[in-house]
């Protein structure tokens, strides 16, 4: 069902996301392409913002800031399984693994590779500062517009 609340969380929470992925761009290894990173990324907070914080809104504000929380965090989450398999295929394609197991290996360390790629203090503050202020305003939102 369409809400406010919805909509103000998949809204903030994409602009989260977009920042969020602006600044890991900082992180990337010279010559790294990365055309639709920060669109692709500000699209999965999209959709974490509809459906994860936007249902749980109207729950008060100490839940607001975990959820706000959690949905950061599922944002980068889901971040890094998109482009750890990304990633994946386009090496696969290129014939580099021998089989299924070693791909999927490789995608795993992939996931590791980025994610402590992503731990800087910028990338952490905009995730964790974002998430709770973005909770807060959906949890505005679902208060005033009921």
């Amino acid at each position: 069902m369409f809400t406010a609340a919805k909509l103000v969380g998949a809204l903030l929470f994409a602009g989260v996301g977009y920042l969020a992925a602006f600044l890991v761009m900082d992180t990337f290894p010279e010559g790294q392409i990365a055309t639709y990173f920060p669109v692709s990324i500000a699209a999965i907070g999209l959709w974490q913002g509809w459906y994860v914080m936007g249902s749980r809104a109207g729950n008060g504000y100490y839940a607001a800031f975990g959820n706000g929380f959690r949905t950061s965090i599922q944002i980068a989450f889901f971040g890094l399984v998109l482009y750890a398999l990304r990633e994946m295929f386009l090496r696969s394609a290129n014939l580099r693994y021998d089989g299924p197991g070693e791909a999927v290996i490789a995608a795993l360390e992939l996931f590791l590779e980025y994610f402590w790629q992503m731990q800087t203090v910028p990338v952490l503050t905009a995730l964790a500062v974002g998430g709770i202020v973005a909770g807060w305003l959906t949890e505005s939102a679902a208060r005033a517009w009921r």
